[in-house]
């Protein structure tokens, strides 16, 4: 299986939500202090001395050659909404996203934030395919669900739109559980709000939406970094995901 297929990246797993009880877990959770202007300073220093030098090397890297292939036009195949986190990169779907993957990203990995960006994707650089990527221990999910009150007026205005997603769905279980349970609610919430926009498109097979989480913890105890598939064009059930075109040309017989 080659690129071309698109989701060369999916591991569909059948791990249940329980969560793995390393301590690790629990480390995560700890509050550091905020750097002071001095630290802050520094570290924006050091950051953005390494920004130019990366940049220099992903020049040297790539050469000139590399970018007169993408200088006049872009054709992405995929188009992919997800979280501004850190812990989320696109090497994670794809080690050469350029001219591959159109990308817009905000807390929440939500639709509605940028509903142009995504129709720019889908209608006017036809990309057959778009990948909503919630993530493990999202901390927009947490705020979510919590009181963020205190925030300022643009975060509350995105986590209100959030809240109303991942409050839906009923959770229990541990705190740990119930925040998995949220991102996974949240993705399949970003599905549908997606589906409904792209009704007509979805019907006729032009385009396919896909919400997978990408597992960052080992939540879902299937190896930490793996995507789980949770969503098909709306379908949610394991076993009828397994059924869409998509999922077989992941397992075609290999012939010598």
């Amino acid at each position: 299986m080659n690129k071309r297929t698109f989701l060369k990246f999916f591991a569909l797993t059948t791990g249940s939500l329980a969560l793995a009880s390393s301590t690790e877990h629990g480390a995560s959770a700890s509050h550091h202090s905020a750097p002071n202007t001095q630290e802050l300073q520094e570290m924006a220093n050091k950051m953005f001395a390494e920004v130019i030098s990366q940049n220099d090397y992903y020049v040297n890297h790539q050469g000139s050659a590399f970018f007169e292939k993408l200088k006049n036009s872009q054709h992405p195949r995929a188009t992919i909404i997800g979280c501004s986190d850190s812990r989320f990169q696109s090497d994670a779907l794809d080690k050469t996203a350029e001219n591959d993957l159109f990308i817009i990203r905000n807390i929440g990995n939500q639709f509605s934030s940028n509903m142009g960006s995504v129709e720019y994707g889908i209608r006017h650089l036809n990309t057959p395919l778009l990948i909503i990527v919630g993530h493990s221990r999202c901390g927009a999910i947490k705020a979510a669900l919590s009181d963020y009150s205190a925030e300022g007026p643009h975060i509350i205005q995105e986590l209100d739109s959030l809240s109303l997603a991942v409050r839906k769905t009923s959770l229990s279980g541990t705190e740990e559980a119930k925040w998995l349970s949220a991102v996974i609610s949240n993705v399949h919430q970003q599905a549908y709000y997606a589906q409904k926009e792209f009704k007509a498109d979805v019907e006729s097979g032009k385009l396919t939406i896909v919400g997978v989480v990408y597992d960052l913890a080992n939540d879902f105890n299937n190896g930490y970094g793996r995507l789980k598939i949770v969503n098909i064009n709306g379908e949610t059930n394991p076993e009828k995901i397994m059924q869409f075109p998509l999922m077989k040309s992941l397992f075609k017989p290999v012939h010598v």
